[in-house]
């Protein structure tokens, strides 16, 4: 009985020690989220894309998301127009125009990847920003709570309650 009246003392450091582990597990994601961010960027800018001019965003440099995603939709624009608006599975074997689909395939691939990684590398940003915010309500609302609940327990066991 004394060993759970001291644990029961000592309980409410659980959540300040939960607390900090969330907080640096989420500042942690957040790093990380930016750098693979960074990192994805920095890919895109090394292969000196931009946008055609009827993309939807025309001639800037693909270096985010949005510019990606719109270079995307222009190239599969493109070949759907030379092809007569078929896919690569749907073009005969001898079709000349396979090798271009196959490379816009490739293209739109790399892009959409792109794309990908900047909204995965978003979320991870996003969950570690919630991990601060969970740590950090763990450490100022449930340690006060369960130090006090410790308290109230102490004294209804000596019946001053």
């Amino acid at each position: 009985m004394q060993w759970f009246k001291a644990a029961r003392h000592w309980f409410w450091l659980a959540p300040i020690v939960l607390g900090i582990v969330f907080a640096a597990g989420g500042i942690f994601m957040m790093s990380e989220g930016w750098a693979a961010k960074d990192d994805v960027r920095d890919a895109l800018k090394r292969e000196n894309i931009t946008t055609s001019e009827d993309a939807r965003i025309p001639n800037v440099p693909v270096d985010d998301a949005e510019t990606a995603e719109a270079e995307a939709d222009v190239i599969e624009q493109h070949v759907l127009e030379i092809t007569g608006g078929k896919r690569y599975a749907e073009l005969d074997r001898d079709d000349p125009n396979r090798p271009v689909v196959l490379n816009s395939v490739t293209l739109r691939s790399a892009l959409n990847l792109a794309v990908m990684g900047f909204r995965v590398s978003d979320l991870v940003v996003g969950m570690g920003a919630f991990m601060i915010v969970a740590g950090v309500m763990n450490a100022l609302f449930l340690a006060p709570a369960v130090y006090y609940a410790s308290r109230v327990a102490d004294r209804l066991d000596e019946g001053r309650l």
